[in-house]
């Protein structure tokens, strides 16, 4: 009897309604926001590769070797296409594939034109990636210079590499979407660099 009276008994039913409803209703409107804010640093990280890319096309390469090669030490003659070349920069590590690191033109990319080591607002002409995207560090920043074929050997060589910044490991905190987005970001953006010499 007491089981049958609590079975039918509908005390309460339009609370427990709404307590599901609100609580479906806080977890799309948390969703959205955090959709919404994930988008706006998807946008600022591109923007800040892009950004890279294009400092990195008009300042003295990231890697020593590319400052110095001429294409003529592989036996070609001098006129002849560059012969095919890719050298990865990789600022967690702080150093290339081939050849030394230039610290000072890796902080120009990153810091912007006056490498004044801050990534707080400045000037629009001076901006560095980390002025763009404010939760960036060296870490997660990887410059390729790779032969884009328009080079010719020489001494002085013309070079015209295809200068690529890759950001990588950015970490993202979900609160609602943990389950459906990844904890990590990454874009990258590419630039055929001008005359390097």
């Amino acid at each position: 009897m007491i089981l049958k009276r609590f079975l039918t008994d509908q005390a309460g039913s339009v609370a427990i309604s709404a307590s599901w409803l609100s609580g479906i209703f806080i977890v799309i409107l948390g969703g959205g926001i955090e959709v919404s804010h994930n988008y706006m640093r998807a946008n600022s990280m591109q923007h800040a590769a892009k950004t890279g890319a294009r400092i990195a096309t008009t300042i003295s390469p990231v890697s020593a070797e590319l400052s110095t090669m001429t294409g003529l030490e592989s036996g070609i003659d001098s006129g002849d296409p560059m012969p095919d070349y890719k050298i990865v920069c990789s600022g967690k590590t702080q150093s290339c594939n081939r050849g030394g690191f230039d610290q000072t033109a890796f902080n120009k990319i990153f810091y912007g034109k006056d490498n004044d080591g801050s990534c707080e607002g400045t000037a629009r002409g001076r901006r560095g990636m980390c002025d763009l995207f404010d939760d960036l560090s060296p870490e997660n920043v990887t410059i390729t210079y790779e032969d884009s074929g328009m080079g010719r050997a020489g001494n002085p060589p013309s070079l015209f590499p295809i200068i690529t910044i890759t950001i990588t490991d950015v970490v993202q905190d979900y609160v609602f979407l943990d389950f459906i987005l990844s904890d990590t970001m990454e874009t990258s953006a590419s630039a055929m660099g001008e005359d390097l010499k």
